[in-house]
């Protein structure tokens, strides 16, 4: 398993982090390691998933069995979307887990649609309107939506979703982040 380390004192921590979903496992798969692919993502939702509100938590620390981040990081889980739509595209079509893994990607899609401002956009804690609105979500969901459409694992009534999102954040945008 992927890990991040942490020292900590005279030991190291080993900690799991909802964005190593878009990190290792497509690298996994495209380096020829599918089952590998596979098994990390399935570490990684078996620590952070919370099937109740269908989104990952920020940051589980295994070595001390606890919380560093439990709270729904939105650019995290958005990272997780588009890793595991990566990793789909990645895996040879011989791979049964796909199919399971398109599922994941929707789950979490579906978990984070359910918290969308009506600007299209998305707070920086999901499920925390008190935490600032930022942009990076949006635009992680729309690609792993237009990734699903494109390879059939999404049906086209996300298409909405998406554009919108897209929209979003284009409208943040402005001429000094244009290049001349």
């Amino acid at each position: 398993m992927s890990l991040t380390r942490r020292s900590t004192e005279s030991r190291c921590s080993v900690q799991l982090w909802d964005d190593s979903i878009y990190m290792v496992p497509p690298f996994l798969a495209l380096a020829g390691q599918a089952d590998e692919a596979v098994a990390q993502v399935e570490a990684y939702r078996a620590a952070l998933w919370d099937p109740v509100a269908h989104l990952y938590a920020h940051i589980w620390d295994d070595g001390q069995r606890q919380w560093v981040d439990p709270g729904f990081w939105g650019v995290g889980n958005g990272w997780a979307a588009a890793g595991l739509a990566r990793l789909v595209k990645a895996l040879p079509e011989t791979i049964a887990a796909r199919l399971r893994l398109a599922g994941y990607a929707r789950e979490v899609i579906d978990g984070c649609l359910a918290h969308q401002r009506g600007d299209g956009l998305f707070h920086n804690v999901v499920d925390q309107p008190s935490s600032f609105v930022e942009t990076n979500l949006a635009q992680m969901l729309a690609y792993s939506i237009y990734r699903g459409l494109g390879a059939g694992w999404l049906e086209d009534s996300y298409r909405s979703a998406a554009d919108r999102m897209r929209s979003a954040a284009h409208a943040k945008v402005d001429a000094a982040m244009c290049y001349k």
